[in-house]
């Protein structure tokens, strides 16, 4: 069985490259909430050498906050933006004969984005300009996802090992008390629901269904190292390898 596990990265963090070690996706910071070109084109050399999958990550144009509060943004100018960030990543790939995978909105963009039409839609837009090829990977059971299938966009279902969930499936956002799973035990509860039973438990204490093609480890954290490596190794023991991308 293959469980694809992927990391954000190239957020100025200096572990970075060592986390490749473990995961088989890496979501490149793009130059909105975080990176720059120097950064996103040696990140994208780091993967290339690992033979990780590329991502992009692209966040609202916000490095102060991180990209982590939403911004009121006229739709245009959003796009725009978001069209920059896609391409220049892009741009780095093709120059060294790579392929921008995926898309994976960050922070705020992506948690307003799950229930957020308009900003899904708008999201979507910026894929099929830019990068059509792209997958756009979202949080598993999401509106966001099923809106990018309507149009014809391939879509990648992503389960978070370190954060809690609603009982509507949404995550419980950051600003709320125990948003975020630290205990080791707990992520290992968390990560065999999700790869083995298909499931989360929600705030509500049941348990619910949820099918997932990619786990997500945020590279942002001082222990993210550790815990990458912690989640790679209990997949193993589980049965499941990382695919071949």
């Amino acid at each position: 069985m293959e469980l694809d596990l992927n990391v954000d990265i190239g957020e100025g963090f200096p572990f970075d490259q060592q986390l490749l070690q473990w995961v088989s996706s890496a979501s490149i910071a793009c130059g909105g909430h975080a990176g720059d070109r120097a950064l996103m084109a040696a990140t994208v050399e780091a993967c290339l050498s690992r033979g990780v999958r590329i991502g992009a990550h692209p966040g609202y144009p916000d490095p102060d906050n991180f990209g982590r509060k939403p911004l009121t943004m006229a739709p245009r100018l959003l796009l725009d933006n978001l069209c920059e960030q896609l391409a220049l990543l892009d741009t780095i790939c093709r120059s060294r004969g790579a392929t921008l995978a995926y898309v994976k909105p960050h922070g705020a963009l992506y948690n307003q984005a799950v229930s957020d039409r308009a900003l899904a839609t708008l999201i979507c837009q910026a894929i099929k300009d830019v990068v059509p090829h792209a997958a756009l990977m979202g949080l598993a059971g999401s509106p966001m996802l099923s809106l990018a299938t309507g149009v014809e966009l391939a879509v990648i279902r992503e389960g978070f090992l370190d954060r809690r969930y609603l009982h509507s499936g949404a995550l419980v956002p950051r600003s709320e008390p125990n948003a975020l799973i630290e205990a080791p035990e707990a992520i290992r509860a968390q990560l065999t629901g999700l790869a083995v039973a298909q499931t989360v438990e929600g705030q509500d204490g049941n348990q619910h269904k949820v099918q997932v093609d990619s786990l997500c480890l945020h590279g942002d954290s001082p222990n993210a190292l550790e815990r990458a490596e912690f989640v790679h190794n209990h997949l193993i023991k589980m049965g499941f390898s990382l695919p071949q991308h």
